[in-house]
């Protein structure tokens, strides 16, 4: 559905700030908005729609940061895909760096003062 709407300026000019701060399209930011402002609606297919705009919001203003997420919480339809590797053993395939980088940094910086 097509909506027009008139804005003040300082309202367009704060929802055009905050797309570009979360890298997601001035759309998505009034959608979003709107949505937060007016509460989840009972229908399942609003929810499930609404959901799926959330988690890609998050995702967007998250970039390439990582979190850890319990994906039994999550619907179906959002779970990943069977047959990948757990954390830990993702986490055992990693690279060790020896000394660890942390130190190697906290080593510089000691050098520096």
């Amino acid at each position: 559905m097509r909506v027009t709407l008139r804005l003040p300026e300082e309202l367009h000019q704060r929802l055009q700030t905050k797309a570009q701060q979360a890298g997601v399209s001035l759309n998505q930011t009034v959608v979003a908005t709107l949505s937060d402002s007016l509460g989840h609606g009972d229908d399942a297919d609003d929810e499930h729609g609404l959901l799926q705009e959330q988690v890609q919001y998050v995702r967007t203003a998250l970039g390439d940061l990582t979190v850890e997420l319990d994906p039994e919480g999550f619907p179906a339809h959002l779970r990943p895909a069977a047959g990948l590797p757990d954390r830990e053993a993702f986490m055992r395939s990693l690279p060790r760096l020896d000394p660890p980088l942390s130190a190697t940094i906290i080593a510089d910086r000691d050098d520096c003062f």
